[in-house]
């Protein structure tokens, strides 16, 4: 009787983990339909090679599911290099250059938004600066 009443127990929590899981899916889609369909617009704007999209790696309730990144304009670029070369060692510094730089090529969500977005994701700061590093370098021929 005592199998029997656990393997209930087990059958009542797994069906309640799957429905919230569901619940989770569906409102999450929602929320990507929202976003992707911005995310496109930025993209038809400022050329699909201008942009980046950064995916969540998860989902919260009310935040976007997606971070669009732009190409940092020449002179914020330039300034981030010069904050990086003045920096040398400097990793706080070097770090300060960095947000500077993130911070300037936020497309998609506005600010607000992004702000609690970094108190649930807390790297999704420097995973922003990285791809405006990225997208402001230039490909090498070979």
């Amino acid at each position: 009787m005592a199998e029997d009443d656990n393997a209930k127990k087990i059958a009542e929590i797994e069906a309640r983990r799957a429905a919230r899981k569901a619940g989770t899916a569906k409102a999450r889609e929602v929320q990507y339909a929202k976003d992707i369909a911005r995310a496109d617009e930025l993209e038809e704007e400022h050329g699909d090679d201008r942009v980046a999209v950064l995916k969540m790696p998860s989902y919260v309730p009310e935040l976007p599911t997606l971070v669009v990144v732009s190409t940092p304009s020449p002179g914020v670029f330039n300034r981030f290099r010069q904050m990086v070369r003045k920096a040398g060692q400097n990793t706080e510094a070097i770090g300060a250059a960095k947000d500077l730089l993130a911070s300037s090529c936020i497309l998609y969500p506005d600010a607000d938004t992004y702000g609690r977005m970094k108190e649930s994701w807390p790297s999704i700061h420097d995973n922003v600066g990285v791809e405006a590093i990225r997208l402001g370098e230039s490909e090498g021929k070979g």
